[in-house]
């Protein structure tokens, strides 16, 4: 993110429809939007452009957090944390009344001494404006009755905003390349992103399924913009029942597959899973270049061989982690963190490769010489392949008969062309396209319609078939 560009915090009690807002106001469904109170979690956050502005506008938790509950303190520590570094505050209250905590919430945010707009929110019919008067016992005079459901009055609200803000249109960062951090529940994506940034940016706890939305954040390294998206944990999706994970899923699956590389947590002590393994499936589904990274490393006992002897037991469980890079990490420690950040520029950078048509084809004339494929030169023939975009590497292959390119001998393929590019954890994708089977010249078609025709009782009227009438001439010559 720019550091020219201001912040805007939306700041309220839980359920006041500060995610609502935030979404309706920068035109995307980001934050996720639920009745359920206290569903915010993080601080989320994304930039707005206007005509003469630039600004980054955040969502923040509910600041009426009970005590008992487990999350509260790290919460409201994240939350406190986004409204100092802010430079605008806009306090929403609900109708039709003024809560307790409200008074609290006003006098905190006075404390800060930033500049604030206050608004009402559900302010969904002109009945509801009989409300307005409730909200002046709070001892202000300018407060500004909107609904963010259907957005009303939400452009006033904004040009309120940009009258604070320094006329300014900022450029915002560009990333040189987009990592997301995907795992299941509690493996650690979210202490992994604060080892990387310096600070708690996210939400910590041993509770699975802390992170409920996707959080972006950006950094400097080794002369690149990194952009990192840490996702919320995904589980099976047979487990998936309330509406808020199925929102959480949805999100995370856009993520990995508008990410450059992803980063695949696996906690050292379960070791894979069932549910690793689902997820492995959505990254190898949507194509991605994938870094397995083995968080917890120092919760595992070691001897010289510990990595080895546990690699080789991931590949046995799921065959297909072979395919990819395999580092041991521990975010706690902040042990190896900066190696997968290394690694995910190495495989982004990868990804953009390219293979000459010429020498791909002397490359698979040497596949066929290799003899390591049964069949390929005879019953399983290439004529000519040829690359047809990069990140992914994807290839055309033209052959005699694609139904004999089953997915092993694709596979085959697969794996020769990341040796040929020198690269692992990253997909090739092969396209085939074969010839038509029974029909192989100009004469044989000939021969193959006249036989059609004479199989429907049809004659022959020049050089259109039909059955002797001007209708029937007509559908010949339309064919």
């Amino acid at each position: 993110m720019s550091k020219n560009n201001p912040f805007v915090a939306i700041v309220g009690r839980r359920n006041v429809g500060k995610s609502t807002l935030f979404n309706a106001l920068i035109k995307k469904k980001i934050a996720i939007v639920d009745d359920h109170p206290g569903l915010t979690r993080d601080v989320i956050t994304y930039r707005i452009d206007t005509e003469f502005h630039s600004f980054y506008l955040s969502d923040t938790p509910g600041l009426d957090l009970p005590d008992h509950e487990e999350l509260s303190e790290s919460i409201l520590k994240t939350a406190n944390e986004a409204l100092g570094k802010c430079d605008l505050i806009v306090l929403m209250f609900e109708s039709p009344h003024v809560e307790n905590f409200d008074h609290d919430l006003l006098k905190a945010v006075r404390r800060l001494n930033k500049p604030t707009i206050m608004v009402v929110n559900k302010m969904d019919s002109p009945r509801e404006l009989v409300h307005m008067s409730n909200f002046y016992e709070l001892g202000v005079s300018d407060i500004m009755p909107i609904s963010a459901l259907r957005r009303d009055n939400l452009d006033l609200l904004l040009d309120k905003i940009t009258a604070f803000l320094p006329r300014n249109r900022g450029e915002e960062a560009i990333a040189d390349v987009r990592v997301s951090f995907v795992g299941k529940p509690n493996a650690g994506k979210s202490t992994l992103l604060n080892a990387l940034l310096g600070y708690d940016r996210s939400v910590v706890s041993d509770i699975p399924g802390t992170t409920r939305d996707s959080i972006n954040e950006f950094l400097n390294f080794e002369n690149k913009v990194i952009e990192i998206v840490d996702t919320a944990g995904l589980r099976k999706r047979s487990k998936i029942k309330e509406s808020i994970e199925f929102f959480s899923l949805t999100r995370t699956i856009r993520s990995i597959e508008r990410c450059d590389v992803v980063i695949h947590l696996i906690d050292a002590e379960t070791g894979i899973t069932d549910t690793d393994k689902k997820i492995a499936d959505e990254i190898v589904k949507a194509n991605r270049p994938l870094i397995i990274a083995v968080n917890k490393w120092d919760k595992i006992e070691k001897t010289t061989n510990t990595f080895k002897e546990y690699t080789e037991r991931l590949h046995e469980r799921f065959f297909r982690s072979a395919d990819f890079p395999v580092i041991s990490i521990s975010a706690k420690e902040k042990t190896r963190i900066h190696k997968l950040l290394t690694s995910a520029i190495e495989l982004s950078e990868d990804s953009k490769k390219r293979i000459e048509t010429g020498e791909l084809n002397r490359q698979l004339e040497r596949m066929k010489r290799s003899g390591r494929l049964p069949g390929f030169g005879s019953d399983l023939k290439v004529f000519y392949a040829t690359q047809m975009s990069q990140s992914p590497p994807t290839f055309k292959f033209f052959v005699n008969d694609a139904s004999k390119f089953r997915a092993d001998v694709i596979r085959y393929f697969q794996k020769e062309l990341q040796k040929l590019l020198g690269i692992k954890g990253l997909p090739i994708k092969i396209k085939i396209e074969g010839k038509p089977r029974n029909i192989r010249n100009v004469q044989e078609a000939i021969e193959h319609r006249e036989m059609k025709r004479k199989s429907r009782g049809e004659k022959r009227t020049g050089t259109t078939y039909g059955k002797g009438t001007k209708k029937g001439a007509k559908k010949g010559r339309r064919g």
